[in-house]
């Protein structure tokens, strides 16, 4: 499979593509201090997808292949994603600013390629998309629920393909959720 309009963006897709922007930047510019900074606003960002597995979504199996089925399969219902934010973004750039700190500009750079990955990939599940999705004021006011968000499905991870599934990412299925919203009423016509 692809990374064609029907992918979820991967781990393994964060973990490629910043693999090569750390290694641009570093050709490029020399400087450790940066690349650290552009690895961990790329991939390391993706740590707050644990703590929610734990904290809220309350799941104990700490195997990577369990965590992986949950993401990928579409099982999630709170998404708190403190990492993912605009906020954060603005609160970091405006601290690199002030500070001058290379890992914290690098930090920066790397949410500029994750966050913008994210959108592309993962609106897929939205059909008004997930440019919104990223703040976390807009998640709070949401009761931080998944099912707000999205409204289509995830087509479960074949065990089998779970690994694979890493670097390619999760995949729609064909029809989209039915809302929680009940359907509108039929007007039915007047005997005579």
């Amino acid at each position: 499979p692809s990374l064609g309009s029907r992918s979820v963006v991967s781990p393994g897709g964060h973990l490629v593509t910043t693999a090569a922007a750390c290694a641009a930047v570093y050709a490029g510019t020399g400087s450790v201090e940066l690349v650290a900074g552009l690895a961990a606003g790329g991939v390391l960002i993706d740590v707050d997808h644990v703590v929610d597995y734990v904290l809220f979504e309350r799941q104990r199996d700490l195997r990577p292949t369990a965590f992986l089925r949950y993401y990928l399969g579409g099982r999630v219902e709170r998404v708190v994603l403190v990492l993912h934010s605009y906020e954060l973004l603005a609160l970091l750039a405006a601290l690199a600013w002030l500070t001058q700190v290379e890992w914290l500009w690098g930090w920066v750079f790397g949410m500029l390629l994750h966050l913008p990955l994210d959108i592309i990939f993962n609106g897929k599940f939205a059909s008004g998309g997930l440019v919104h999705f990223y703040s976390f004021i807009v998640r709070a006011r949401a009761g931080f629920r998944a099912a707000h968000f999205v409204d289509r499905r995830v087509k479960p991870v074949p065990a089998g393909e779970l690994w694979s599934a890493f670097f390619v990412g999760g995949r729609l299925a064909d029809e989209p959720v039915a809302r929680a919203t009940p359907p509108a009423p039929r007007s039915v016509p007047a005997r005579s």
